[in-house]
């Protein structure tokens, strides 16, 4: 009887530990890659302001608010550059917006002379060929609309100022998918916006985290 017991219990612990292990394994296999502490590849140099809000008539009357973040990047990386900037917005209400689409052509231009910078490049102009050094920096602004539901934090994904890159195994199709080295910005925007007019100019604007990711 006692024999029996200790082989009972050996057995468990052996099934344990294979079930344990390959839990382990797959963790280990599907571990979210993260970005190298000092990259392997070229970085540019990204610097932005605190995001703001500015509100533009559109084309039957209306009011209508958007935010804006200025950027400014210069290449120090030894060679000239393709600068394509990507720049994705994700909300705490689960909507995810890309900078630029469906932006009236009139916001641009309105955020340029509430701003009187004469080196401010529109999000197409500043797509292209960086040249090295300070004197050749590049500064644009990326711009989405406010959302119509109160937003307390949204996090922007910034893509295209690196090129370092990675591949991992989607779990859902199996198939190879690229990662870029993305620099993330997560923004709390506590209060709510003004009820009378809906805007969002006077919501504080706070960075709670800043940091490079693989996305």
């Amino acid at each position: 009887m006692p024999t029996k017991t200790i082989v009972n219990k050996s057995l468990i612990f052996s099934i344990a530990f294979i079930v344990l292990s390959f839990f382990v394994s797959v963790s280990y296999i599907n571990a979210y890659p993260e970005p190298a502490l000092t990259s392997p590849s070229w970085v540019l140099d990204f610097t932005y302001q605190t995001p703001e809000a500015i509100s533009v008539r559109d084309t039957e009357g209306q009011i209508r608010w958007f935010w804006f973040i200025v950027y400014k990047v210069v290449n120090n990386t030894g060679e000239d550059r393709l600068f394509i900037p990507e720049i994705t917005i994700a909300d705490d209400q689960g909507s995810i917006t890309t900078a630029g689409q469906d932006i009236p052509m009139s916001v641009f231009p309105a955020v340029k002379a509430n701003l009187n910078n004469p080196f401010l490049e529109s999000p197409i102009e500043v797509i292209g060929k960086i040249m090295q050094g300070e004197d050749y920096a590049r500064e644009s602004v990326a711009i989405w609309p406010v959302s119509e539901v109160d937003v307390d934090e949204f996090t922007m994904f910034i893509s295209g100022i690196s090129g370092e890159t990675t591949t991992i195994q989607s779990p859902q199709t199996g198939e190879q998918v690229l990662m870029r080295r993305t620099l993330m910005l997560r923004f709390a925007t506590p209060g709510s916006p003004t009820a009378e007019t809906h805007s969002p100019q006077k919501q504080p604007i706070v960075l709670l985290d800043e940091q490079y990711v693989m996305r």
